[in-house]
């Protein structure tokens, strides 16, 4: 699904934009899921936005291989299936362009679930802003995670973890930069607040499994009843 929004698209103006990328993905008992990374490109998108660049970007990164450890992650009860990849104003963060594409392959982790649909590792990006504006984080699904006796997750795994991060997130910065030949793309934090989008320095991985901050979508949940007293 490709859509332009507004009349700026097609031609230039002053106005420049970050994208909003969206790993989109499901789970068997009909939930759905997605981590959405934010990009800023270095060179700029101008309003001008080629829809056909667009869809190729979110073709791509639907399209791309998930890290091993990461995909084990999902659990044999969430896949990947696509992708989206949004336009956005850098003033005031209007959608300016989308593409919503189906993964050609979805990717299913290879691991029974051990984990609740909730559980999540957690990316945390860091910037050089100070505060709440150079921070983000990601939840990345782990139903297919193994924790030790103490609730944690083993040091190797953590390590694992955060270059399978860092690789997958490069790829999807080369996917843009691919799509929008020219323009070199860094992983970024948007601040809604600040209407600020600073550059990501460095990733982190902590030990500890965290839980996705947002109300179910369709998961039904089953209810067994007694009387009282």
């Amino acid at each position: 699904m490709t859509t332009a929004i507004g009349a700026g698209i097609g031609r230039q103006g002053p106005a420049i934009s970050y994208i909003r990328v969206s790993i989109l993905g499901s789970q068997t008992a009909g939930e759905v899921w997605s981590v959405n990374p934010v990009y800023d490109p270095t060179g700029e998108l101008e309003i001008g936005i080629d829809q056909a660049k667009v869809d190729a970007a979110a073709l791509a990164i639907a399209s791309r291989t998930i890290p091993t450890n990461l995909l084990s992650c999902l659990s044999t009860a969430m896949s990947r299936t696509g992708a989206r990849v949004e336009v956005r104003a850098d003033s005031n963060d209007a959608l300016l362009a989308t593409s919503t594409q189906g993964s050609p392959a979805i990717a299913t982790g290879p691991l029974a679930p051990k984990l609740t649909p909730q559980s999540a590792v957690v990316c945390s990006i860091r910037t050089d802003t100070p505060g709440g504006s150079g921070r983000g984080r990601l939840y990345w699904p782990a139903m297919g995670i193994t924790v030790s006796a103490t609730g944690r997750v083993g040091t190797p795994a953590v390590n694992q973890l955060l270059l399978d991060f860092k690789s997958y997130l490069n790829g999807i910065r080369t996917d843009l930069a691919t799509a929008f030949p020219g323009i070199t793309f860094d992983l970024a934090v948007r601040s809604k607040a600040t209407h600020t989008t600073p550059h990501a320095t460095r990733v982190q991985v902590g030990d500890v499994i965290d839980t996705q901050r947002r109300r179910r979508d369709v998961l039904v949940e089953a209810y067994q009843s007694l009387a009282f007293p």
